[in-house]
């Protein structure tokens, strides 16, 4: 018979992550070995040097990491309300289904990067714009994952929910939510660094404080250590957001977790 995986869910994400942290300092300590070898370019600094940027300045990591962080998570919750309301309004109301879905692909389809200097011109280089763009990078995902999450529910499941006499509600609460959060976590987890990546491309177009800005002032002033201080931060924020979902979704999809066969 079937019967529950021993481990908690904590102790298996905790068990999962060893074996990437482990990879990273691996490559952490060859790229500082081949450094030390002289056999990497001379652009590519020694990942001691990178650290050592956070040692002798760490202000400019606190001063820049928080508002990017900041304007991604605003423009992350105003994509995710807005793909969540209307991805459920366009497999309720059939009508707009191909309207709402076509609209999102086509926004999805506009490079940020030149989005980012239009809506400079009409909103001004004020944070509003990076919380923007963050929300439009991101908000495709959650649309798509909201849309194929409501529709996961099959008709014989349905239709034993309409035998049993289940409301809209009822219906809403156990069978339709419950089928949609596996795909729904899937987009959100997605659309998270895409927030973020979207944030820091709208600092390129005017930002005084920010990881993009940073990397823009770094790239001009051509200090190299700097502008990989500037990947690895980027990496830090978009990996923490995939991350926290993940756990999230590890403890609320506790029903998808590995079961253990015994005999």
């Amino acid at each position: 018979m079937a019967a529950p995986a021993t481990p908690s869910a904590l102790q298996g994400a905790l068990q999962s992550a060893w074996r990437p942290l482990l990879t990273a300092v691996a490559l952490i300590g060859l790229a500082e070995a081949a450094k030390r070898g002289h056999l990497l370019p001379v652009f590519v600094p020694a990942p001691s040097e990178v650290f050592m940027e956070v040692w002798n300045i760490p202000r400019l990591v606190t001063e820049n990491l928080g508002p990017t962080a900041w304007k991604a998570f605003v423009g992350y919750c105003i994509a995710a309300a807005v793909a969540i309301a209307a991805g459920s309004v366009a497999v309720s109301v059939r009508v707009f289904y191909g309207s709402i879905y076509n609209f999102g692909v086509v926004i999805h389809s506009i490079p940020i990067i030149a989005t980012a200097p239009l809506l400079a011109l009409w909103l001004g280089t004020g944070p509003q714009v990076q919380i923007a763009i963050a929300a439009l990078a991101s908000q495709f995902p959650m649309l798509v994952g909201t849309i194929q999450g409501l529709q996961a529910a099959d008709s014989r499941q349905r239709e034993m929910m309409h035998v049993l006499a289940a409301s809209r509600l009822q219906t809403l609460r156990y069978l339709l939510i419950p089928s949609a959060l596996p795909y729904l976590f899937a987009g959100v987890k997605i659309a998270a660094p895409s927030a973020v990546l979207g944030a820091i491309t709208a600092e390129w177009a005017g930002a005084e404080r920010g990881v993009g800005a940073m990397m823009l002032y770094a790239l001009f002033s051509y200090d190299t250590p700097k502008v990989w201080l500037s990947v690895v931060l980027t990496c830090l924020l978009a990996g923490g957001g995939f991350g926290i979902w993940a756990l999230i979704e590890r403890f609320s999809i506790y029903w998808q977790r590995d079961v253990e066969i015994v005999d």
